[in-house]
């Protein structure tokens, strides 16, 4: 009988390993696709390869929308306008009304910082639940989000907000792998990297058809 039950234990154990895995792999590989669909709207509006920007940019305005139909109430306004403004853009580029790449990186920076937004609501969420995996995915995808929003909107990374991420980051493995955390440094990291993405989002507005 204890045999059955250890037996049992490991196959219940194993079973959710392999959802947790299955999730942060979800989780992981369309952060990898958006990114790569804005590459290459750049590359091809630099190259002049107009009709394929405005196709990359729209799949991008579709990746948007997806996410915000199943995001939170509270990060779904900034996806939603993230995607009317990317849809807005492709077709600008494609009539040609686009003069400079900069407008199109500062779009893509403010696709991210509504991106990080969502993340950092997923992982105080998450992390009230004490779903401790969800939250450090989540808290991960903020900050890697908001990274690469940093880096599309051009700007100087402060001192403070690299301490901030790196605590993050050192907290979203800690969650992910279970490691030893005290509630409050938990909650006060995630409450930090939610300032960070809402000071980074004050410095990209308003938006601009220039």
């Amino acid at each position: 009988m204890n045999r059955l039950n250890r037996v049992l234990a490991v196959f219940v154990f194993t079973l959710f390993a392999l959802m947790v895995f299955s999730w942060m792999a979800a989780a992981a590989e369309p952060a990898s696709a958006i990114e790569q669909t804005f590459q290459k709207a750049k590359k091809d509006y630099l190259d002049k390869n107009i009709n394929s920007a405005s196709e990359q940019i729209k799949k991008g305005a579709a990746y948007m929308k997806e996410k915000a139909a199943k995001a939170s109430a509270k990060g779904k306004g900034e996806l939603e306008e993230s995607a009317r403004e990317l849809d807005k853009l492709a077709d600008d580029v494609k009539k040609g009304t686009v003069k400079s790449v900069k407008r199109i990186e500062d779009a893509f920076a403010r696709a991210y910082h509504a991106l990080a937004l969502e993340s950092q609501i997923e992982s105080t969420e998450s992390w009230a639940k004490r779903e401790r995996a969800r939250a450090g995915e989540a808290l991960d995808a903020a900050n890697k989000n908001l990274e690469r929003g940093l880096a599309w909107a051009g700007q100087k990374v402060e001192e403070n907000t690299k301490k901030v991420m790196r605590k993050s980051e050192e907290i979203a493995l800690k969650l992910k792998r279970k490691g030893r955390l005290i509630t409050e440094e938990v909650g006060k990291g995630i409450q930090d990297a939610g300032k960070e993405i809402e000071k980074f989002g004050k410095k990209i507005s308003p938006r601009e058809d220039t």
